[in-house]
């Protein structure tokens, strides 16, 4: 059996240099987790080992300097790590040991790494983790190699000799982000709300500070009333590094860490007497999606049409269709089509630019431009076939647009403004699949009517080869975008819905030509 070269391609690999967390709630156990979860291949540099459990960290021990550096040189010398992550690093020599190390690294490298810096200081129970002058070494030695660093409240206060609670607000945070990238200079700040004093709006706000913009992003989650928190530092963090692993760019990486967090924490049980940890394979557990395989080399897309019931069906192989297959079709009914879908296509291409412009993959807007172009020379088919019945460009244009079309057209433009790129090309998706998948049905029913038929060439346009490639590189960026993103069961649902949403739209968009005729 030959195995496509895609599927086997090696999941990116993240490092995490941490302690043991013998609950396994946080710490390397908690990191390890969150890579999996994200689909990366998780490494570990194990810095101390200590007995603890929900209640209270027991004891610690540290590993010695020098094996903390080992554990990094061998890793490093021998497997292609994409990004990494610190936690509890115990002391100011195992510190040094990895600041020095890291640095090696990145030299015998010769390009940079992302690093993700949680300067863990106390745990969740209370147990101070860091003393004075491992907090020295950690300003002085590691923050400045750090990409992205991530304090909670004390710890950026601590950061920043400022007294205990002296940050106690948004603007205070704000003003924290923008001192640690500067004096520490560090690229990108998250001050961390979490034990910012619950607000009315029962929301947490993250600040996220960009050095090299000047630029601060506020990040709102729900605040959910839960014990089981023990370990969020470490798995937001984690997140954060496995998402950077993947190419995601800065700004997404930590919104949908930020996201996957607060979806663990939802989903959380109970574990232990104290505080308990967050659900780290909440999506795991809850979207049947997995990575590509030989049967199955698109799960996302099939997880769609799975999921839209009937629908599906009843779209690709509508009535409009075949009838036009068959020869069947009232020329009134499909000349009025034609003028409905010209005007449609240039909201579409809209949308497509739309999608170009949210996106932040070169690669992903190629493919985007590709098919805007492809919008122009379908509207010129548009144009070539009703040409036949004596109706012109000029007609086409002046063409009342249609309520149906109204409310697709507007639907997608609204899921496009609201969401980010994965929803509006979701929204978009039907109309794309379900036109390629259709006309493949038609062209191969031995059925249809191909000589004398005036609706064939506009079956064989979609059915072609040049139409089904177009399909294929549209479902690949989905694809793409979906293995990159962390679909919890409030996301997957919501695109599920747009999906069956605009699905149900294209079936009426076929459904008002054929009404014309009452």
């Amino acid at each position: 059996m030959n195995i496509d070269d895609s599927i086997q391609e090696s999941l990116p690999a993240v490092l995490t240099i941490a302690g043991s967390d013998s609950s396994g709630g946080a710490g390397i156990q908690a990191d390890l987790k969150t890579f999996m979860a994200h689909s990366t291949y998780g490494l570990s540099v194990i810095t101390a080992i200590t007995a603890q459990n929900t209640q209270a960290v027991h004891s610690a021990i540290r590993v010695s300097p020098d094996m903390v550096a080992q554990q990094m040189s061998v890793v490093m010398s021998d497997i292609d790590v994409r990004a990494a992550k610190t936690g509890m690093l115990a002391d100011a020599e195992v510190i040094e040991a990895v600041a020095t190390s890291w640095q090696r690294a990145l030299e015998i490298r010769g390009t940079a790494i992302p690093l993700v810096v949680d300067p863990v200081m106390v745990s969740t129970s209370g147990t101070r983790l860091l003393d004075a002058e491992a907090l020295t070494t950690l300003r002085e030695k590691l923050l400045p190699l750090a990409t992205i660093v991530t304090p909670n409240l004390r710890e950026a206060e601590a950061l920043l000799n400022m007294a205990p609670h002296a940050i106690d607000s948004v603007n205070a945070m704000r003003q924290a982000a923008a001192q640690i990238s500067s004096q520490f200079d560090v690229n990108v700040t998250i001050v961390k709300g979490g034990h910012l004093q619950p607000t009315d709006s029962g929301t947490v706000i993250d600040v996220v500070y960009e050095r090299a913009s000047d630029n601060f992003t506020q990040v709102s989650s729900a605040r959910i009333d839960s014990a089981n928190t023990h370990g969020t530092g470490c798995t937001l963090s984690a997140a954060i590094a496995a998402n950077l692993a993947k190419d995601l760019s800065i700004a997404d990486a930590v919104r949908n860490g930020i996201r996957y967090v607060n979806e663990a924490i939802q989903t959380s049980y109970k574990v232990g007497r104290g505080a308990g940890p967050v659900n780290h394979a909440y999506a795991l557990c809850t979207m049947p999606i997995v990575r590509p395989t030989l049967y199955n080399p698109h799960p996302f897309t099939q997880y769609l049409k799975d999921n839209s019931s009937k629908l599906w069906q009843q779209y690709t192989q509508h009535s409009f269709v075949r009838q036009a297959a068959a020869g069947t079709l009232s020329t009134h009914v499909f000349v009025h089509y034609l003028k409905q879908d010209y005007a449609y296509l240039k909201h579409y291409a809209r949308a497509t630019a739309l999608a170009a412009f949210k996106s932040d993959s070169l690669k992903e807007v190629s493919v985007l431009v590709d098919a805007m172009q492809a919008c122009v020379r379908e509207s010129k088919l548009h144009v070539e076939m009703c040409a036949q019945w004596g109706v012109s460009r000029a007609d086409m244009e002046m063409e009342q647009e249609s309520w149906s079309s109204v409310a697709y057209t507007r639907y997608i433009i609204d899921r496009g403004m609201a969401g980010d790129v994965l929803e509006l090309l979701v929204a978009m998706y039907p109309c794309l699949l379900g036109y390629g998948e259709a006309a493949r049905i038609a062209a191969n029913d031995p059925k249809t009517l191909r000589q004398g038929n005036p609706f064939w060439p506009w079956i064989n346009a979609y059915a072609c080869a040049d139409f089904q490639a177009a399909v294929a590189q549209g479902r690949q960026v989905i694809e793409d975008l979906v293995s990159r993103d962390i679909l919890g069961p409030q996301r997957l649902k919501r695109l599920v819905t747009t999906f069956c949403e605009t699905t149900s739209l294209e079936i009426k968009f076929w459904d008002s030509a054929l009404d014309i005729n009452g």
